[in-house]
């Protein structure tokens, strides 16, 4: 058999053993040594593939992909410095828990160390941030061989969905020559491994003592809606408050419960007349970070916090965690109900829950009002957006304002709305590319709340948004710059420090950005003129770019009224 066909067979047998773990969609960023698996991948009728030539964008575009659907999605590259721009998505994969396999073409053994082109070291390029990795031998075409190809096709796939979910890497070497033989149809009797780490747990002592208390719930994971649901029950059942960010999508699933309490950022930037004597952390903390700032300062050392993640990662930077449930929520939920019912449980914390309900009603009441008075702004669209969105379209939120406005100033809606983002890590990079991959698997209306800076960040993803005429609106919250840093200390600088430094202002023309990409442009400059731009945004095919202009310093002045007149009525 010729190279070729030694090549060509020993890579049909492992993209057979990605496809029987679950993959069905690969994003390619063309090069020469990646030709043979891209080829064959690209040809492949059963596999979903989307070409970008920016590795960086193709990789959180993948990102958004996986997030969607929760299944493996593959990366393929060539060697060399293309295999580095796959890091930032990377490394916001690994926090995520987002399912990726990253495959990365190399030069074979006699190639590396010697000053060849395009060649550099790819041994666990990516360290620590992937789950696994591994360095698959040069092709060969024996029984052994191929049953050992589709084996690491097969594992890497699901390795990648295994919990805790992440991204696992594949570092391929090929010679040349790089082109396969396409007319080669080979049947393979192999069949993939299945891998389970669902944990169960029958019985947790402490859990009646527990229900019995005034408990806090606190949500810092992204939700499905379905997830929300069961957790916000959860909360009805005890009588306990229950806090979320807007990931949590406890705000948009559609059930309205008065013990969800939004605005946390608010209420927490006060002292609470009681402290709760029991919380349960589903994830991380929420991104109020009056929430970290309460938690860490005014909570007891008898408090019994509980961290409730099925991928035992026990997020708990606080290191206040006093006891850790490797349980999922429908399995946690489930189990308060038995035992509930088993120990003749009724909630008497009426009073308890009663607090929290005045303080949403205070602080709801009071945003309301300090945005009456100021005009249209950031924040104003911020908080108005879900109110604005239809049921099932999508909300994506950058990092830095555009969460924390949603979270600080927008109220809950009765609509199934998906809203998302990337607070793995929380960078600003891989925004748009994150949220063209979601869009490109749900096919709604996707809307996207992002700063100037973010976008500047990721503008070759408008490129792809365009080819694959997705449905985005954008909506750009433009201060001109790094309008998150007013809110921090640095804003104490002198002017000569925080401008360049932190402020950062870029010029950027955002009716030519969407003039270059093809897109329709809207500048509302009135809550009126910001409806319409919405509606009308819904109605294109092709994607929308909506510009809020605004003062780096305008939110940060509403937001401190805010919070000074909360403390003046907050009994």
């Amino acid at each position: 058999m010729t190279e070729q066909k030694k090549m060509t067979t020993y890579l049909l047998a492992f993209i057979k053993g990605l496809k029987d773990s679950g993959m069905k969609k690969i994003v390619i960023s063309p090069g020469s040594r990646s030709t043979p698996l891209a080829l064959l991948i690209h040809r492949d009728p059963e596999v979903k593939t989307y070409v970008n030539v920016d590795e960086r964008s193709a990789a959180f575009f993948a990102l958004g992909l996986a997030k969607s659907t929760l299944e493996p999605v593959g990366i393929l590259c060539t060697s060399g410095t293309a295999a580095a721009n796959f890091y930032p998505a990377i490394c916001e994969a690994k926090e995520a828990n987002i399912p990726l396999v990253i495959l990365t073409a190399d030069r074979p053994p006699e190639a590396r160390g010697v000053g060849a082109p395009q060649t550099m070291d790819q041994q666990k390029l990516y360290s620590n941030h992937v789950k696994n990795y591994t360095e698959m031998a040069l092709p060969e075409d024996s029984k052994e061989f191929l049953r050992y190809s589709y084996w690491h096709g097969a594992n890497s796939a699901a390795t990648s969905v295994a919990t805790p979910a992440g991204p696992v890497h594949v570092n391929l070497p090929f010679r040349e020559p790089l082109i396969p033989d396409l007319s080669l149809a080979v049947e393979f009797s192999f069949y993939a491994r299945h891998f389970s780490s669902k944990k169960i747990v029958e019985e947790v002592p402490e859990l009646p003592e527990w229900m019995s208390k005034k408990g806090l719930i606190i949500i810092g994971r992204a939700l499905s809606s379905d997830q929300a649901r069961k957790l916000i029950d959860l909360a009805e059942y005890l009588k306990w408050p229950i806090i979320g960010d807007p990931l949590s999508n406890l705000a948009t699933c559609k059930k309205t419960s008065r013990n969800y309490i939004p605005h946390a950022d608010l209420i927490f930037s006060q002292k609470l007349p009681e402290s709760p004597e029991v919380i349960w952390q589903f994830g991380n903390l929420p991104v109020a970070k009056n929430v970290m700032i309460y938690i860490k300062k005014y909570l007891n050392t008898n408090i019994e916090y509980v961290v409730i993640d099925e991928r035992e990662e026990w997020q708990d930077f606080l290191h206040l965690g006093t006891s850790f449930l490797p349980m999922d929520i429908q399995v946690f939920c489930e189990l308060v109900q038995t035992q509930g019912e088993a120990h003749g449980f009724s909630a008497k914390n009426t009073l308890w829950l009663s607090h929290w309900q005045k303080a949403h009603q205070l602080a709801q009441a009071i945003i309301k009002e300090e945005l009456t008075k100021k005009g249209f702004s950031e924040s104003q669209a911020s908080s108005q957006l879900l109110q604005l969105m239809h049921p099932n379209e999508v909300l994506f939120l950058s990092n830095s304002n555009a969460i924390r406005l949603v979270d600080r100033l927008a109220y809950p809606v009765k609509k199934e709305i998906d809203v998302m983002g990337n607070r793995g890590v929380n960078g600003i990079d891989g925004i748009l590319s994150t949220a063209a991959g979601i869009s490109a698997t749900k096919r709604e209306r996707t809307f996207v709340l992002i700063g100037d800076l973010a976008l500047f960040h990721d503008m070759n993803a408008l490129q792809q948004i365009k080819m694959l005429e997705l449905p985005i609106t954008l909506i750009v919250l433009n201060n001109n710059g790094g309008g998150i840093f007013s809110f921090l200390p640095q804003k104490e600088l002198e002017k000569e420090d925080f401008e360049p430094l932190f402020a950062t202002p870029i010029h950027l023309d955002l009716e030519k950005v969407a003039s270059l990409y093809d897109g329709l442009y809207f500048q509302p400059k009135t809550v009126q003129e910001w409806e319409k731009a919405i509606h009308q945004s819904r109605k294109q095919t092709n994607w929308s770019l909506i510009e809020i202009k605004g003062k780096q310093n305008d939110p940060v002045e509403l937001w401190q009224n805010i919070i000074n007149q909360y403390g003046e009525e907050h009994v």
